[in-house]
């Protein structure tokens, strides 16, 4: 989950953002519940205005809250430290009083009016099934707040939303037409596949070799290093081993004591493990420190480093030839796909979208999918999708616009204006930090 929430970070806090003032008809929040331990104190100054301490607690509690509501039992303190929910709480204060400093500047508040319509919409302050004072302020207290700095944090959540609420751009008839007419699109297709396994994979032996003095510097023995070899079991005592060890090491490097085992290993040897790097890295002549191997301490001396060196004909004709016959599949797919972008025949399939795609014979789901993207986005009648051991050449044979009811056309409409608001919010926002300064009074990470 984390993976995917770092992935989709900048529409995810866009979400969350909106969602944190967006109270109307909200539970009322915990915020003690997350307290983030910073209460009172300027923590930053944005334009002419100050961040508090509580305010930043009360933006962490509610981001929280949010991608609890969002994830479930699946988010705890465990996740949002790792999500750094503290730097994104700070990010979004800056952000909002950004926009606060714009709301000053041309003189938008919220009245006292605007805040009882929104107190009375929060169950926690009901009783009996109306607004309750006393209930009120003793739920604040609980949640270490008062009145007064409740609805100021109020007046500025709705002059923030306020302000937002005027970049909100809706999507004109003509654009919402145009958008329904590509996505509730259809396209009546007619597909020829060319697997490889159809391809006739004959050729020379003179074209084999023509292959290979093109490119026979790519073929090469691997490289290959003479190594000295000491080995020390590990007794019980695995300390005393070790300074055995240490001592054989100290006497092999001074010469007074000869190894007696020499091998010849590659870079695919696998009896080093991950050690297999450090005593590639080894200069002739120079040793490494015992290291611990299963149940022994190896001592490694490099005696010679011995570089790849070119194969004959005769020594690389099985790599070659597996090489050279991959080169003549590609090369004769691409021929034949050529030769059906000129003059297509195929068999109808009928009609498909991004919606209805059926299952296509010798065809996986993922390559579908992939060949039904490709048809939707064409901007030629016939055209072609390669697999890598086939290839998929299609023609669009005629297109229409499926009838689609109001809930999937009210979706996709809500859906492209989100997008879209999301972009001119992300635009201000940079704007506005050219206008008005930020100065931190607070380390975050």
């Amino acid at each position: 989950m984390i993976h995917w929430m770092q992935k989709h970070k900048k529409w995810l806090v866009i979400t969350i953002w909106i969602s944190t003032i967006a109270f109307v008809g909200a539970g009322f929040v915990g915020w003690g519940s997350y307290s983030y331990g910073k209460s009172g104190g300027t923590i930053a100054t944005v334009g002419d205005l100050k961040i508090n301490g509580k305010d930043l607690e009360k933006e962490y509690s509610a981001m929280y809250g949010q991608y609890q509501q969002m994830f479930g039992g699946n988010f705890n303190q465990e996740m949002a430290d790792k999500f750094n929910l503290e730097q994104q709480a700070y990010n979004n204060l800056v952000q909002k009083y950004l926009v606060l400093n714009l709301a000053k500047k041309y003189g938008i508040i919220a009245t006292d009016a605007e805040v009882a319509k929104e107190l009375v919409k929060y169950e926690a302050f009901i009783k009996n099934g109306k607004f309750d004072k006393n209930t009120y302020v003793q739920v604040l207290q609980q949640n270490r707040t008062n009145p007064t700095d409740f609805e100021n944090a109020m007046k500025n959540d709705i002059v923030f939303y306020k302000t937002i609420s005027i970049f909100n751009s809706k999507l004109t008839n003509k654009e919402m037409k145009t958008l329904s007419e590509i996505y509730f699109s259809e396209d009546e297709v007619s597909i020829n596949i060319i697997n490889s396994n159809s391809i006739d994979k004959n050729f020379s032996e003179q074209q084999l070799k023509d292959f290979w003095e093109k490119n026979k510097n790519n073929y090469k023995t691997t490289a290959k290093y003479k190594i000295n070899i000491e080995k020390i079991a590990i007794g019980n005592d695995e300390k005393e081993s070790k300074n055995q060890a240490l001592k054989k090491y100290l006497a092999l490097k001074n010469k007074k004591e000869n190894f007696v085992s020499e091998q010849l290993i590659d870079d695919a040897t696998t009896t080093f493990g991950n050690d297999l790097a450090s005593i590639i890295a080894l200069k002739n002549g120079e040793l490494l420190k015992p290291l611990k191997i299963g149940n022994e301490f190896v001592i490694v001396k490099m005696l010679e480093k011995i570089a790849p060196k070119p194969l004959s004909y005769e020594e690389a004709i099985g790599i070659v030839r597996n090489d050279f016959t991959k080169e003549i599949v590609k090369q004769r797919l691409d021929e034949k796909k050529n030769t059906l972008l000129k003059n297509f025949s195929g068999t109808n399939i009928g009609f498909i979208s991004k919606e209805n795609s059926s299952n296509i014979a010798s065809l996986t789901k993922e390559e579908t999918d992939k060949l039904v993207q490709d048809i939707t986005t064409s901007t030629t009648v016939v055209n072609a999708t390669t697999f890598g051991d086939k290839v998929v050449v299609f023609k669009i044979e005629s297109s229409r616009v499926k009838s689609a009811d109001s809930d999937k056309i009210n979706s996709l409409q809500q859906n492209i204006e989100k997008i879209k608001n999301d972009e001119i919010i992300m635009s201000l926002l940079d704007k506005l930090q050219t206008q008005y300064s930020v100065k931190s009074n607070m380390k975050v990470k």
